[in-house]
């Protein structure tokens, strides 16, 4: 019993170093005076923690700061510790899906706080996304339906950042290289029943002017019920439906992709503050998109660089004329890719984010 006591008490100290050490090591080698600022992730580098928390922290270096993200696993002691002994100069908490990232867990320090979502409509997540609205200094918003729902819940500031994305490397395949394969390419389809319905209508009517056409689906579980992948073909529509994939391999998937879908019914109100999400991995890899005109979607896109209605006529003649026009489909790939880069990057958004947050240094 003796022996066992001491090996925990020295494995204890070291796991908790081998936590810690990604924080020191990564202020380790950072040069210059600059301000620091502290990420406090939702999850691991995934999702939205990966685009707006990771990533950006990143590139914010380039603009002279010093960032550190806080591993997720660590404990409030942990957290504690390596705050009070790197000091930082604001701290950036993405959102309340963690249940450590709460405003008045960390006082005295100037919390901004990242929101991509309406998180403040799931209901195991509404108390606390109001509660930290009178604990923080200001508010980075992925859309402006988030932005001003946080104004009305008593933040003083809410500034609207879209969700950037690197830009993959590698050639793009031609879209005269491609075969019909329509890519529906939301995580969980079969959670957003209203979306689905509409994809469903959509398909199958275009499926009998196009009998070759296929939809690709996406985000496959084990859990998932084989009875939603067998309405889409009980419509008449070939569909496939691929499992969850790494970031890269999915990006990899669109290289055969003709035309992506991002249908959004805002009558789900946690839908209302949905932004580009998979758009973007389209438009990385110069697929077309067809969208609803909801959300962010009418802010970003024209009739040059996707195409964009709520009516279903419109998609189903849209998809028949671009499945049967490659060059159509090049330069409306191109076009909203141009843009893509300029407003939609990591680059972008951290330069936005930069600027925000010296907003709050003191």
């Amino acid at each position: 019993m003796a022996i066992s006591h001491a090996l925990d008490a020295v494995a204890r100290p070291a796991v908790r170093l081998i936590r810690e050490a990604p924080v020191r090591g990564a202020l380790t080698f950072q040069r210059g005076a600059g301000p620091l600022a502290v990420f406090l992730p939702a999850y691991g580098p995934e999702g939205a923690a990966l685009l707006r928390i990771h990533a950006v922290a990143r590139a914010l270096r380039s603009f002279g700061w010093r960032t550190v993200v806080m591993p997720w696993r660590l404990t409030l002691a942990q957290r504690r510790r390596i705050l009070a002994g790197v000091r930082p100069d604001i701290l950036v908490m993405q959102g309340a899906r963690h249940a450590l990232n709460r405003p008045g867990l960390y006082p005295g320090w100037p919390i901004v706080y990242d929101m991509d979502d309406a998180d403040f409509h799931l209901p195991h997540l509404a108390e606390p996304v109001f509660g930290a609205m009178s604990g923080v200094a200001g508010v980075i918003a992925g859309s402006a339906y988030v932005a001003d729902w946080c104004r009305a819940a008593g933040v003083a500031r809410a500034d609207v950042v879209w969700t950037g994305t690197a830009i993959s490397p590698g050639p793009r395949v031609a879209q005269a290289d491609r075969p019909g394969i329509v890519a529906w390419a939301q995580s969980a389809p079969a959670s957003y029943m209203a979306e689905a319905s509409f994809v469903r209508e959509v398909m199958a009517r275009l499926s009998r002017r196009r009998p070759g056409v296929r939809l690709r689906l996406y985000g496959r579980t084990d859990r998932d019920d084989p009875a939603f992948l067998e309405g889409f073909r009980t419509a008449g529509i070939k569909v496939e439906w691929r499992k969850k994939a790494r970031y890269r391999d999915y990006l990899a998937s669109f290289d055969d992709v003709a035309v992506g879908l991002a249908p959004l019914c805002p009558a789900a109100p946690f839908v209302r503050g949905k932004s580009f999400g998979k758009v973007l991995g389209y438009m990385d890899r110069h697929v077309p998109v067809m969208a609803s005109d909801v959300c962010e979607h009418g802010a970003f896109f024209d009739e040059k660089t996707g195409v964009i209605s709520n009516d279903p006529d419109v998609w189903v003649n849209a998809l028949d004329r671009l499945l049967g026009d490659a060059a159509a489909r090049q330069t409306m790939a191109e076009a909203a890719f141009a843009r893509f880069r300029q407003r939609l990057s990591i680059g972008e958004a951290a330069r936005r984010v930069d600027g925000i947050l010296r907003e709050y240094l003191p």
